[in-house]
């Protein structure tokens, strides 16, 4: 339970979240434990469990017919795993990579009700069942195929050898756990041949959601915009929550500027849609006019005043060198980016810190709960680069046109 779990919360921490440069995904362990419902300080249940998951070997079109299948192909998903400190970091087979973060196929899987189950088989059909939840029922497979699935290498046991052990052990209590703790109600649909069952499907329908008194229910067009928010790498649950943040006309917004640069094939391939998407909302990516002033948390405001004589500038500044011009823009950069901090929730804005402190040599520029103002500085100014890159020629002369533009009276 605790692997498939784990597994899941890894997948979808891949989704939402960029690796390093050597393709390294990092996790901040309370993080994580808050994610999948581990209540444990054993720390060692955790390790063992984590480093079994690189035993599991994954068969590639299980659920093609065997005629239709090219060859035989097996992987192991999570080839390497390490923890430093409070940090687990893992890696997912170049193999896999391409289609376990498909959105499409995997962004659908909700933490909070991952969180809930108590049997691994109940999690393991769920988790077969919501991918089949647009086409209400679930492909039908042999009983055995799917107890291999479900089980893993228990199913080779003498317990689950006839269907009717299995049903009445594994398929019937999982059932029950799923229509209760989850938001989808599925049936169990047998097929049989003569008496024999041979095959069995599930039908799959999303609960109704319970509307409190004067409270609002989604219109079609807010459906459709959590349904293409799913297809870039959210869940419904996330959906919804940026759906109360934010208005329906700035998420349309952003998801187009995200699809405008996803369809860019003079840029490189979008890795990870919903981190864009995220930036594209927060930093306002979608609007045509300048990026709104945002407020900076004290230690940025302290360090950076230049950034407010830069607003109240009444007339056109005199002509500065390339280099002043980049030291504007880097420093408006590290203002956006101490504000985009803070619109951040408390694991994301960790989980920045892990990764800023992971590679900061010199522990005194490294981010604690008494940080200094210089190592605030230093980390918004990584922050600001980690968002954007070094700034090119073409952007700081654009930076100065629009600063030039602003002072010039109207």
């Amino acid at each position: 339970m605790l692997q498939r779990k784990l597994g899941n919360a890894w997948l979808k921490h891949a989704i939402e979240a960029q690796p390093d440069a050597s393709g390294w995904w990092e996790f901040n362990i309370r993080d994580l434990s808050q994610t999948i419902g581990f209540d444990s300080n054993n720390r060692q249940y955790l390790k063992d469990a984590a480093e079994a998951l690189m035993s599991i070997v994954f068969e590639w079109d299980v659920m093609a017919l065997p005629a239709k299948r090219i060859h035989w192909k097996a992987s192991v998903m999570f080839p390497e795993l390490e923890i430093r400190s409070d940090v687990i970091r893992y890696q997912i087979s170049s193999q896999m990579r391409e289609r376990v973060l498909n959105p499409d196929m995997y962004a659908m899987i909700d933490m909070s009700v991952v969180r809930r189950f108590k049997r691994a088989p109940a999690l393991a059909i769920w988790e077969f069942c919501i991918r089949f939840e647009k086409l209400g029922q679930t492909a039908e497979v042999s009983w055995t195929q799917f107890r291999d699935m479900i089980l893993g290498e228990s199913a080779d046991g003498k317990t689950y050898q006839e269907y009717k052990y299995f049903k009445s052990k594994v398929l019937l209590p999982s059932v029950r756990e799923i229509n209760t703790e989850s938001g989808h109600q599925i049936a169990l649909v047998e097929t049989k041949v003569g008496r024999r069952i041979d095959k069995v499907r599930f039908t799959v329908v999303r609960k109704a959601k319970a509307v409190d008194a004067g409270a609002s229910v989604e219109s079609a067009s807010e459906l459709d915009l959590l349904s293409d928010l799913e297809r870039i790498g959210f869940s419904r649950l996330d959906g919804r929550k940026l759906l109360d943040q934010h208005s329906a006309e700035a998420l349309a917004q952003a998801l187009a500027f995200t699809r405008n640069r996803m369809a860019d094939a003079t840029s490189a391939p979008l890795v990870q849609p919903a981190a864009y998407f995220r930036k594209a909302l927060t930093l306002g990516y979608a609007n045509n006019e300048a990026v709104p002033s945002m407020e900076l948390t004290q230690p940025a405001a302290e360090l950076l005043p230049e950034v407010e004589v830069i607003r109240k500038r009444t007339a056109p500044p005199a002509a500065a060198t390339l280099q002043d011009s980049r030291g504007m823009l880097n420093r408006q950069r590290v203002a956006q980016a101490a504000a985009h901090l803070q619109q951040l929730t408390e694991p994301e804005r960790q989980t920045l810190v892990n990764r800023y402190n992971a590679q900061q040599t010199v522990s005194m520029l490294q981010v604690t709960s008494r940080a200094s103002r210089i190592a605030v500085g230093f980390f918004e100014r990584w922050l600001a680069n980690d968002l954007w890159g070094e700034p090119s020629i073409e952007q700081v002369l654009q930076h100065e046109q629009e600063v030039l533009s602003a002072a010039l009276p109207v």
